[in-house]
Formats: C-alpha cells, sequence, structure tokens
C-alpha cells in the first residue's frame, strides 16, 4: 500500500521481499481525504492466481533480514491463521499479548478480537483475503481505518489472529499521513539478526490456546499491564461491558495489583532485595519502580501460562525477553522527569526489568482474587477489592 506523498518509500520494499514478487499499490485518489482504507480496498483485492497466501504491507514498513524466507517457515506451521507480522510497541493489549508470548517462550501470540489488527504487515490464506477484499468494498472510504474494519470482519468471522514473535516487520518511523496517529511506532519484539531457524516457529497449538484464553474477554480475571507515561498499569479487560477495545482505562499497579494474585509489598520488596545487590550503573529511581513492576507482573502472568500446558515448553530465551522489556523501557518512559535520560541509564532500566521478569518467572504462579459482587444495589459481576473506593 503506497501513497505518493512518500515517494519512492515503497521501493525499498520490494527489494526486501525478494524473491517474493511484490506489486505496488498506489491510493487510487491520492488528491482526495487522506483514507488508509480506500488503498486497502485495492490491496486486499489485488491477489495473485494460484497464491495460497496473500501478504499485505504498508510503505512505511522496514522487513527483517531474509524476509522471504522467514515468512514461509512462519506460514508453514500456522496455514489456516491471520498472521500479523507486526504489533505496535504502545499498543493497548496487543503489545502486552506478544510480550507475553515472548517470555512465556511462544513463537505466537494470540491477539485481542477487539482490538484494531496490525494492518502495517497483515497476512491472509487467499480465500480468507478474497472475503476480507468483499467485505471491505462497500465501506466508506470516508471510515479511513483499515485496521479497525479488519478487526471488525476477522471477529464476525472468526478468523484465529496471531502475531509471528519475534515480528519479521517495524515501523521505519517515518511521519504519518493522518490526523491524530502521531506518535513514535515500532515493534514490540523486533526480529534483531540474526533471525530465528525454521525450527523456531515448529510448536504445538496447545501454547496458541492458553495464551488466547488471557484476551477472550469472556472472564473478569482478564487483563493486561502497561507502561505509558512513565506509569505502570494493570487494564481489566471487562467483558460484556461493552467498552471498545482500544480503551486505555487503567489502574495503578499498585493499588489493583492485588486483584491478579500478588501484594504491592511483595513487588517492592523485590525491587528492594535486588537493588541491594546491584553493581554498575544505578538506574534512575522513579523510572525503576514502573519498569521492575511491569516485569514482574509479567514474569508471573508468563508462569500462570507455562503451568496450564499440557506438555512442558522450553523457556523463553534472553534475547526475547531483553526485546520484550527493551520497548516497554523505549516506548513507555515519556513523562519529565521519569526517562532513561541516556544510554547508560536505559541499559540499566532494561537490565532490572529483565531481572524482575525473570523473578516473577521463578515465582509460584498468582491465583488471581477477583470476585463476583454487589455494588449499588445491582447484581453484577463488578470489580471490588473491600476496601479501596476508586
Amino acid at each position: 500500500m503506497h501513497h505518493p506523498a512518500r515517494g519512492d518509500a515503497a521501493g525499498p520494499i520490494v527489494e526486501a521481499c525478494r524473491p517474493l514478487s511484490a506489486r505496488i499499490v498506489t491510493d487510487p485518489a491520492p488528491g482526495g481525504v487522506r483514507s488508509p482504507l480506500r488503498t486497502a480496498k485495492v490491496a486486499w483485492a489485488a491477489i495473485a492466481e494460484g497464491a495460497t497466501h496473500h501478504l499485505v504491507l504498508q510503505d512505511d514498513a522496514r522487513l527483517c533480514d531474509g524476509f522471504a524466507r522467514h515468512v514461509r517457515d512462519a506460514i508453514a506451521h500456522r496455514p489456516d491463521n491471520g498472521i500479523a507480522l507486526y504489533t505496535d510497541w504502545a499498543s493497548p493489549q496487543n503489545s502486552y499479548l506478544t510480550r507475553l508470548a515472548a517470555v512465556a517462550g511462544s513463537p505466537w501470540a494470540p491477539l485481542s478480537p477487539m482490538e484494531w489488527t496490525p494492518a502495517l504487515a497483515f497476512l491472509l490464506p487467499t480465500a480468507t483475503a478474497r472475503e476480507l477484499a468483499g467485505y471491505l468494498a462497500p465501506i466508506p472510504d470516508e471510515v479511513t481505518d483499515d485496521d479497525q474494519m479488519i478487526a471488525r470482519f476477522c471477529r464476525e468471522r472468526r478468523v484465529p489472529l496471531l502475531a509471528a514473535v519475534p515480528h519479521l516487520v517495524d515501523n521505519r518511523g517515518m511521519p504519518t499521513l493522518i490526523t491524530g496517529h502521531g506518535g513514535r511506532h515500532h515493534a514490540t519484539v523486533w526480529a534483531a539478526p540474526p533471525a530465528p531457524a525454521a525450527a523456531h516457529w515448529n510448536i504445538g497449538a496447545e501454547i496458541d490456546e492458553a495464551l488466547a484464553a488471557r484476551s477472550r474477554y469472556r472472564s473478569h480475571d482478564e487483563y493486561v499491564v502497561q507502561v505509558k507515561d512513565s506509569r505502570c498499569s494493570i487494564r481489566l479487560l471487562r467483558p460484556h461491558t461493552g467498552e471498545p477495545g482500544g480503551n486505555e482505562f487503567c489502574w495503578y499497579w499498585q493499588d489493583w495489583c492485588d486483584l491478579i494474585g500478588v501484594s504491592d509489598r511483595e513487588v517492592a520488596a523485590g525491587l528492594a532485595g535486588h537493588l541491594d545487590g546491584w553493581s554498575g550503573h544505578r538506574p534512575p529511581a522513579r523510572p525503576a519502580v514502573e519498569i521492575w513492576a511491569a516485569g514482574y507482573l509479567l514474569g508471573l502472568d508468563a508462569a500462570a501460562v507455562r503451568r496450564d500446558l499440557p506438555a512442558p515448553l522450553p523457556p523463553a530465551t534472553p534475547t526475547a525477553i531483553r526485546a520484550a522489556v527493551a520497548s516497554w523501557v523505549d516506548s513507555g518512559l515519556t513523562a519529565a522527569g521519569c526517562t532513561a535520560s541516556n544510554a547508560a541509564d536505559r541499559a540499566a532500566l532494561i537490565d532490572l526489568g529483565v531481572a524482575a521478569v525473570v523473578r516473577g518467572l521463578r515465582r509460584r504462579a498468582p491465583e488471581p482474587l477477583i470476585t463476583a459482587g454487589v455494588i449499588g444495589g445491582t447484581r453484577g459481576e463488578d470489580i471490588h477489592d473491600g476496601s479501596r473506593h476508586h
């Protein structure tokens, strides 16, 4: 998908795809109101005869080395799924689900059924891609958001969605062409060299089921952890409430971590104990608390996923854990006075986050403390801790 305002941005992508034959689909009305959906309609309909799968890339994508081989290897092990080759490092749900898969040791991250589909690099079996093209065709271009419409299609058709971990595509960080879509955008877990071997993708679907259970919108114990504006927060997904998938209404971790089975005292004590033995450049204090909390909660969650598997899974690689934490540090520490102000601070915070993840993985799996209750005189499955009111 290409817009002429980006000049020759699509050319390097075509080259990086070889020996796959990539075709450039240009916005059919580049002078009109900017609409990714308008170009997506053409791109999803441009399926080559005889193809088994159809991949759509946007023109601000950056492809990993050996891209074509890695894509083929991945498809071979999940041929019936919709596969995202990228998730945005700060997306409300999918970034956390990707980090969770990476830390749990899985090459596949089941995505949220409610959040927008990562459309920067998305692949479907050809039969499903044709259905999607027909689905998008009558939607007015003024809707603009192709990622929201693709998500709606996949939800209605029950298309299983996975992200490849690590991601085979990153965002090049080019200026956005759409109002309201600014900020920095990069991959959650990037496939830095050396990229994974073919055997990396060969893992049973049991892990897909275990991870997918974390975001099915069926139970009140479903949650995600985020680091944004230099705060670690917990978002309970609250199924059946009608809240949109991109909603970022969260609670500060220290107030609400008891709802996911761990006390704030345990988290804080772990950080204090770890820093007591710290050597080398010390991480800045304020962001250290937030990155430690996020890493520890992520490790606990991954431990619970691994505990429920019918057969043992090889542990996550240090590279995968470090990539998941690094993108949290780079995307989440943005508030004044609470950032990684230099390379030494950044490296120390990443080291701290990795240590927190490992500590969480080694701790016993948490038992959620979420209960049904009565609030305001109306019976319902509301969430409370019996003491705090927010």
